[in-house]
């Protein structure tokens, strides 16, 4: 009897050892591919020589990775802002290639719709790596209720829905060549919303306007869609950004246009990456045969230690910054599953 009385007191002892290991020690958790800089919803693009992030911070901070050379941050995308933006951060960027030019989709903050509410713009670069510079004189979408030049794509004043700005552009390319941009109305309830674009991707297409796919009583965005056969997969971010619950779901349909009446399904959580804190703002990226999920989460500042909750960004809990991971996804009877986490 003594020798068990023994065993269990061993067992104890490794138990607690175990819950006082740092996070980091803790093999079953993603690491970030990258963790310098703001790294606050991600979109990542393939280049003929690597791939190229951009990111949510001033001027849509870029990063660039290269074989053997990994992770590298370079110049901001945008060159400037357009005329009709007022200073601040641009958020949740896009990046694509359309009629042999690259083309930049970006949120700045505008004028007339109250404090922190944005229009989305458009720029061009001859390559992902050259500074974009803005097009036009006016937004590519926005409320109508914005002090700025009337947009090429306004939002009509839905009942129900804050008249308040449009954030998270993300172009999506069908396979017979048609683009299309998603965007979320902000506040809440949300919706997300596709505008057709011409072939250049610089305006809608001939007398197209946007409609509405879904709407969340409370907050749906970053749409990204991508195609797998004749199924579309919508990918979203659910829940406040600034906690440790913000979330990726997941919806498919064979209709790109009949989002309405589909439920969500969760790909990412805290539980489900073991306890990384607001795991979403995730990009998908097709690279050969696979496909990769580009996403972010809170890191404690200096570390790559996730927050524990209760943690809210800038308010509760230590100071944080977003980092990115990277997972190859996994398609079985068309549910998308992570199938290993990708190493830095």
């Amino acid at each position: 009897m003594r020798w068990r009385r023994a065993l269990v007191g061993v067992l104890l002892l490794l138990s607690v050892a175990a819950s006082l290991l740092p996070a980091a020690a803790r093999a079953d958790r993603p690491d970030p591919v990258l963790s310098s800089g703001r790294l606050g919803d991600p979109a990542v693009v393939r280049t003929a020589t690597g791939l190229v992030v951009v990111a949510t911070g001033p001027l849509a901070p870029r990063a660039r990775w290269e074989k053997g050379e990994g992770w590298r941050w370079t110049k901001p995308a945008l060159a400037r802002l357009p005329g009709w933006a007022r200073p601040g951060d641009v958020w949740a960027s896009d990046l694509g290639r359309l009629d042999g030019r690259w083309v930049l989709y970006f949120a700045a903050q505008a004028p007339g719709l109250g404090v922190n509410r944005r229009c989305i713009g458009v720029a061009t670069a001859p390559t992902a790596f050259d500074r974009f510079r803005p097009v036009g004189r006016r937004p590519l979408v926005c409320h109508r209720r914005a002090d700025t030049p009337r947009a090429l794509d306004t939002v009509p004043g839905d009942k129900g829905l804050p008249k308040r700005g449009v954030i998270d552009p993300s172009l999506f390319v069908d396979d017979d060549g048609t683009p299309y941009l998603l965007y979320k109305t902000d506040g809440m309830p949300s919706s997300i919303r596709m505008l057709p674009l011409g072939p250049r991707g610089l305006a809608p297409a001939a007398g197209a306007r946007s409609s509405e796919l879904l709407r969340n009583k409370a907050v749906v965005e970053n749409p990204v869609v991508l195609r797998k056969g004749d199924d579309y997969h919508l990918f979203t971010s659910q829940g406040p950004w600034a906690r440790c619950g913000y979330r990726q779901v997941w919806r498919s349909s064979t209709d790109l246009w009949s989002w309405a009446d589909v439920e969500s399904e969760v790909l990412l959580t805290r539980a489900s990456t073991d306890g990384l804190c607001g795991p979403a703002g995730g990009d998908v990226l097709t690279a050969g045969r696979r496909t990769l999920l580009y996403f972010h989460g809170w890191a404690v500042n200096g570390t790559t230690r996730p927050p524990k909750p209760p943690f809210r960004a800038g308010h509760r809990g230590p100071d944080a910054r977003r980092v990115m991971y990277g997972a190859r996804l996994s398609f079985t009877d068309g549910i998308p599953e992570v199938a290993r986490y990708l190493a830095r």
